[in-house]
């Protein structure tokens, strides 16, 4: 199987460090965003990341892919905890997005919407039911791990230090270090 990954892709990094975890071998295929000439655009219309390609099938979107390799969690409270990642990764990347835009075109409200949204997700996290080798935990700390190198100018470690602890004990496993994210400058 392909995984088609961009390095700086927190959504990617999930599944990167899955597999290396949990001892799945999988092709990592670095693919450029918004490329016209992307090679995955053969397989992925769409030219997101992550998307794997198994056999003829090519599959985008991280939960999708957890289900098709039986990594989804089946129980609610777990569920639960892996949306809320996925929430604060996905609200993270498109406020992201918004400041590399030129500075005439960003929404300061939207900016503002975001990070209140990303405050109160890790403001309603209950450290204690992450377990470490969780999917949820795993995505968790993904998220993190993109404000640390791509975008910090959100200060998430500010009167977090549980959730600082937490995170720094995450990123000290193998598969964290195999798979950290470029710095991006935001």
């Amino acid at each position: 199987m392909i995984l088609y990954i961009a390095p700086g892709s927190p959504f990617a990094r999930i599944l990167r460090i899955l597999a290396r975890e949990r001892g799945m071998a999988l092709t990592e295929v670095e693919t450029p965003l918004r490329d016209p000439a992307a090679r995955q655009l053969a397989h992925n219309p769409a030219g997101r990341v992550p998307a794997l390609l198994d056999g003829e099938t090519l599959i985008c979107e991280t939960p999708l892919i957890l289900s098709h390799l039986g990594w989804l969690p089946q129980e609610p409270a777990a569920l639960s905890r892996l949306g809320q990642a996925l929430a604060l990764i996905d609200g993270i990347a498109v406020w992201n997005r918004d400041l590399r835009r030129p500075e005439h075109e960003r929404s300061p409200g939207f900016q503002a919407l975001e990070r209140v949204r990303a405050n109160r997700i890790l403001d309603a996290l209950d450290l204690a039911a992450h377990q470490p080798h969780s999917v949820e935990a795993i995505a968790l700390a993904c998220g993190l791990g993109y404000c640390e190198r791509r975008h910090t100018v959100f200060a998430w470690r500010e009167g977090r230090q549980a959730l600082a602890l937490w995170y720094d004990s995450m990123i000290a496993r193998p598969a964290f270090a195999e798979t950290v994210p470029p710095v991006s400058g935001i």
